[in-house]
């Protein structure tokens, strides 16, 4: 990590500011990976913690396997919202397509219990068909207070960062592409 932070202090002083983002964001996901190793629910709970950060246009959707007490994994992604939606719905509409599809080898499957930052619409009958897809109960649940709000919080945080990389990637891209085009003039 030292040796990222000169190179990343290097690259800055170069003006090279896209490749001391890069080198940023390598020393923000070696952190994110060291503080896995760390027990985060004391309980050894089972779940998945869900996070949304959104905008107008996108949604980023975050979600850590916490598994013995323990995270396990992450994904994340970005989706373009087709229409005006609440968060209630994205929560509905993520679920149903993750599990839908079958979860993740690194998830170790639809565990007892899914943390959502707000609840679907239809909650009950979310959690009846989670609960069929596991073959056994599984509890939706907004956490309230202690350390399943403190971990949602911090997949919010992750979310909400995930949005603003891809923004700024797609405002890179964007930047090189009319470069590219004035270039040919």
């Amino acid at each position: 990590m030292r040796k990222l932070a000169a190179d990343m202090k290097r690259a800055s002083d170069e003006e090279e500011y896209e490749r001391a983002a890069r080198l940023r964001d390598d020393i923000k996901a070696l952190e994110r990976a060291l503080e896995k190793q760390a027990v985060v629910l004391g309980d050894g709970t089972d779940c998945d913690v869900i996070a949304l950060a959104e905008d107008q246009l996108e949604a980023a959707v975050q979600i850590f396997y916490v598994r013995g007490g323990r995270i396990r994994g992450q994904r994340g992604w970005v989706v373009e919202k087709v229409e005006e939606t609440t968060t209630a719905t994205l929560v509905e509409a993520f679920l149903g397509q993750f599990y839908g599809e079958g979860t993740s080898p690194d998830s170790g499957g639809i565990p007892r219990e899914v943390l959502v930052p707000e609840f679907p619409p239809d909650a009950g009958a979310m959690t009846q068909w989670l609960s069929e897809r596991r073959g056994g109960p599984v509890h939706l649940r907004v956490p309230q207070r202690g350390d399943k709000k403190t971990l949602a919080e911090t997949v919010a945080r992750n979310a909400s960062q995930g949005l603003a990389l891809h923004k700024l990637r797609r405002a890179s891209d964007l930047t090189t592409r009319s470069k590219v085009g004035i270039g040919r003039e």
